[in-house]
């Protein structure tokens, strides 16, 4: 780090349950101010499982709005030459954890990626996809939830005046582990306060 008289460019990064923040402040005259912002989502899951993934991400962003460098051998580029790299920089995290959510749908590679999609659109971490054809067995389904606890668990699959049998399966597989249930799907709403008669029932 420079002398703390000599600090003139700042990086900080804050790694968040799903958003990864980096801002860049400078010293302009005698005061320091706020330059440039990036993100990128939080690298903690699948396929990069390290956090640092997304620090760089956020830092290229900055890279890219300002066209200066302060990545330099996939590490932060300390301390700063010219005008690329940065006199100091400051990590900090403030991830709780997050939404913990389940998804679900009739179909791996369409209605369960597409709630997977929506749940991560809305902040949430995705524990697991479950689907009719994702070759576990239903009580292996339904062992699954138990472990994983989720916060929330969302199903996707069925259109009103189409079959109702995938979407009242799915709703089986949750039917033991949820206390509401929110149903937008009309055709299958009979089906699922049967299922699930103490739950607090909702229609969507």
């Amino acid at each position: 780090m420079a002398e703390q008289t000599n600090i003139r460019t700042i990086l900080a990064t804050d790694c968040g349950s799903t958003t990864t923040k980096a801002i860049l402040i400078e010293k302009q005259g005698d005061e320091f101010r706020l330059i440039k912002r990036g993100e990128a989502p939080t690298t903690v899951e699948k396929p990069a499982e390290d956090v640092t993934r997304g620090v760089l991400n956020a830092v290229g962003e900055i890279e890219d709005l300002t066209r200066r460098k302060f990545i330099k051998d996939d590490e932060i580029w300390l301390p700063r030459d010219g005008d690329n790299g940065c006199d100091a920089y400051v990590g900090t995290s403030s991830a709780g954890g997050g939404l913990q959510m389940m998804v679900a749908g009739a179909v791996k590679r369409m209605t369960a990626e597409s709630a997977e999609r929506a749940a991560l659109g809305a902040g949430a971490i995705v524990m697991d996809a479950l689907a009719i054809d994702d070759r576990r067995q239903p009580h292996e389904r339904i062992e699954r939830i138990r472990s994983m606890r989720p916060d929330m668990i969302l199903l996707s699959g069925g259109t009103d005046g189409g079959t109702i049998k995938h979407p009242v399966e799915m709703a089986q597989m949750v039917a033991q582990n949820v206390f509401h249930f929110v149903d937008g799907l009309v055709v299958a709403r009979e089906d699922h306060r049967q299922l699930v008669p103490d739950a607090e029932t909702r229609l969507g």
